[in-house]
Order: C-alpha cells, then sequence, then structure tokens
C-alpha cells in the first residue's frame, strides 16, 4: 500500500496531549508508527511506503506557502530533484491518497494565482486528477482510495468527491472516495490524535473490506 499526502498522513503531532506545541513538540509528538498509514498496513499485513510532507497540497500549500506541491515533489527522491525515484520491485496494489487540507484551509491571498475560490477549485480538480492518472499509468493494476475529512466546511470533502467522480467518469475504473467524519484533531495545532488515527484507518478498512476486489491476502 502506497500512502500520499499531507500532515495528516504524516502523523503530525498525533501523540501530543494538547494542542497548542512548540515545534520541538511538533518532533517530539510526532509517531508515524503510529499514523494512520502504518496502523492500516498492519491491518492487512501490508508493506507501505508513506509520501507525505506536511503542508503541501495539489495546487496550493498551507496559507499559500511558496514550495513544490506534493504532485511536483513526489517523483523525486529528495526536495533538490536531482534524483527520480525508482524501485522496479515496489508495485502497489492500493493507493491511498488525502490532498487538499493544504489547498483549502486559508483563505486566498492576493497575489496568489487564483483570483477567486472557484479558479482554485477548478485547478485542483485538474492537478489531482492528472496526479492520480499519472499513479495509476505506472500502476495499472492498484486501486485508488482517495479520502478527505470534514474540514473546512466541507469544501474539502466537496472538491475530493468531484475528483473521484471525474476519474470514473474519465474511465478510470477502481477508484473510490472515502469521506472522513467525526475526528477530534485534538494533536498538535488542530491535527489528528491517535485516536482519529484509528478512527480513519476503521473508516477506510471498513470500505476495503466491503469491496474485497481491493485487497486479499493472497
Amino acid at each position: 500500500i502506497e500512502f500520499i499526502g499531507d500532515s495528516h498522513t504524516v502523523g503530525y503531532g498525533n501523540i501530543s496531549t494538547k494542542r497548542d506545541c512548540t515545534q520541538d513538540e511538533v518532533w517530539a509528538t510526532t509517531d508515524a508508527s503510529q499514523a494512520m498509514p502504518a496502523l492500516t498496513a498492519r491491518r492487512y499485513g501490508a508493506d507501505y511506503q508513506v509520501n507525505a510532507i506536511s503542508g503541501r497540497g495539489i495546487v496550493r500549500n498551507y496559507d499559500g506557502m511558496t514550495a513544490d506541491t506534493v504532485p511536483v515533489a513526489y517523483p523525486f527522491t529528495l526536495f533538490d530533484k536531482a534524483t527520480r525515484y525508482a524501485d522496479p520491485a515496489w508495485r502497489p496494489r492500493l493507493f491511498v491518497i488525502a490532498l487538499g487540507t493544504n489547498d483549502f484551509t486559508t483563505p486566498l491571498h492576493p497575489g496568489e494565482p487564483w483570483k477567486t475560490r472557484d479558479a482554485l477549485h477548478v485547478d485542483y480538480e485538474q492537478h489531482y486528477v492528472d496526479f492520480v492518472k499519472r499513479l495509476r499509468a505506472q500502476n495499472s493494476h492498484a486501486h485508488v482510495l482517495l479520502w478527505a475529512t470534514d474540514m473546512a466546511d466541507g469544501e474539502i470533502a466537496s472538491e475530493v468527491g468531484k475528483v473521484a467522480a471525474r476519474l470514473k467518469a474519465e474511465g478510470q475504473r477502481d477508484v473510490a472516495f472515502v469521506p472522513i467524519t467525526g475526528l477530534a484533531f485534538t494533536g498538535c495545532h488542530a491535527h489528528p490524535s491517535t485516536a482519529d488515527d484509528a478512527q480513519i484507518r476503521t473508516a477506510l478498512s471498513t470500505y476495503i473490506d466491503a469491496h474485497p476486489e481491493i485487497w486479499t491476502n493472497e
């Protein structure tokens, strides 16, 4: 299973007992081994990769921060983009992707490429669709699960749902959207806690188990 995302996939501050954290406390309370990817992979006895960058999105980073977005950084081993990642032995059967939190949880600022929220939506949807298509072009046998929380008054989930629907309409089979609701966000800086990570894992595994074509332990 390959997990692609942002800080919610990283496990940012997930073992913290408070939301107000210093940067040192964020580092000390980020435990990827207790985050959603590790929990989900263990549920299925799967090998897994986590390719996630805090603060990055599909077309826009947190608060308009200037840096490579996840689709731009994804093909490379490091941020310097000197070497493309290549491992012929890595053939994921399932991609689990959550991107959009950083695109939509802050208002647009003067000078950003999008004049309106609608323009941001159009750009996001197109780039997300293109990103998934690139992944599947290299892994045509893989299933894709897109998930999103109900943050930003549902804007993220609405947009991800549109992306999944468009992919299906354009002939991409084995793509699904799993909305996640009811998280407490009690980790550092209102990120998912380990309890939230477990809740996300449960939502994803419930969907996977209901669709056995996605995963078998053969």
